[in-house]
């Protein structure tokens, strides 16, 4: 299966970057960051040591647009070295993403990402809280799920998604979606178990007004665990939600529903859990800021071996302070609520993290970056130390500028 899904994203990968060739003149861009800094508990393990780090990230990106939608193409590498017996930590990340319009009333959208790191927790704390360029309603940036249930093991985590969408209006008030997901996650060192899971998830929109909207959807999803049946879980969740612009510059998306789990506990055995899930996401869009606070809950697969209740609140805020400086603040909330179905013994961990970043352009090709951060996981099974940390570095961006 592992080397199914790294298959079928490196083709997906191939298929996007062959449509966008064709379409248009890309835009290229190479940010290069070199920086140091010092961590209390990087890894947020239970025997914490204060190191000093070095650290190198490349980060391509190439966009090509044109009439008909955009292709993007992206990556990082992240090399880091340790002074202490944390030694040296390789982190990388690959996607791609295209949205075409097939016709008038007709999209459809492809993406593939392979993710590898060992630091969950930290990749976990950086998401884009920017506003993009334009007018209109400002949507919750896409917070990366962390299993904190694993997080502070040092071991190295894989993932591998591909998802497929296609959008279509049905008249001038209503549309209709539908997504297709394959996903597998794989664990090193044997702390967790490997498991690959595939979704389906429906939804139709109807617009009251030109600010309002009624939504309503379902995702079908199965889990499987791979070398084992305990835990393998069939998850549906249908939901009903609005999506209002509250002003010109303030907008509101919330839904509600339920996630019924049925989860293989072994010997012929199923538990069957019925519970609330849903989300909410006010943000405010300035002429120099952006600003958002999200929340919610759903049901998700762990790498213990079985679906969790996963509860999650986060804020982001950004702001042009200046035509050289801008500041940034990303913080996060996770809890996973394991009961013990598919598990040996029930287990909640609670994850809190917050991290800022200070960027001052030296020239139009360069920037300084401070960035302090915090992150603590609350065990009930394990007693673990915060990790305060500090990184100052310099970037350098090579290519087009947007």
């Amino acid at each position: 299966m592992k080397k199914l899904a790294s298959s079928l994203a490196g083709m997906l990968l191939i298929c996007q970057a062959h449509v966008a060739f064709a379409q248009s003149e890309p835009e290229a861009t190479l940010e290069v960051s070199v920086g140091g800094g010092l961590s209390t508990n990087p890894y947020l393990d239970s025997e914490a040591e204060t190191a000093g780090s070095v650290t190198l990230s490349v980060s391509p990106s190439i966009i090509y647009e044109d009439e008909l939608g955009d292709t993007r193409l992206g990556g990082n590498l992240r090399v880091s070295q340790y002074t202490n017996r944390y030694g040296s930590d390789i982190a990388a990340r690959l996607e791609a993403s295209t949205r075409r319009m097939l016709d008038e009333l007709t999209s459809v959208s492809i993406s593939s990402s392979v993710q590898t790191a060992r630091s969950a927790v930290q990749d976990g704390l950086i998401f884009d809280n920017s506003a993009m360029p334009g007018a209109g309603p400002l949507e919750p940036p896409e917070v990366p799920v962390i299993d904190t249930t694993i997080a502070g093991t040092r071991s190295r985590v894989t993932n591998v998604v591909t998802s497929l969408g296609l959008s279509r209006g049905l008249d001038e008030v209503s549309s209709a979606n539908a997504t297709i997901s394959l996903s597998g996650t794989y664990i090193g060192d044997d702390v967790g178990f490997d498991y690959r899971d595939a979704s389906l998830q429906l939804g139709y929109e109807y617009k009251l007004s030109a600010r309002t909207s009624l939504t309503a959807g379902s995702q079908f999803g199965v889990v499987d665990y791979l070398g084992r049946r305990t835990g393998d879980s069939l998850i549906v969740s249908p939901r009903v939600g609005i999506s209002q612009q509250l002003s010109d510059r303030l907008s509101l998306v919330a839904e509600a529903g339920i996630s019924y789990v049925d989860t293989d506990i072994g010997a012929g055995l199923h538990s069957k859990n019925t519970s609330f899930a849903g989300s909410i996401g006010v943000c405010d869009r300035g002429r120099n800021q952006s600003f958002c606070l999200s929340a919610g809950r759903s049901a998700q697969p762990t790498a213990l071996g079985g679906v969790s209740t996963v509860t999650t609140a986060s804020l982001s805020y950004d702001r042009q302070l200046s035509a050289v400086d801008r500041f940034s603040l990303s913080a996060r909330y996770g809890r996973t609520n394991q009961d013990g179905r598919g598990l040996p013994l029930p287990r909640v961990t609670d994850l809190v993290g917050g991290l800022a970043t200070y960027t001052r352009k030296l020239s139009a090709r360069v920037a300084l970056t401070v960035t302090p951060s915090y992150s603590k996981i609350y065990d009930d099974l394990q007693k673990r130390s915060p990790n305060f940390a500090l990184m100052i570095g310099l970037t350098v961006i090579l290519g087009k500028q947007r």
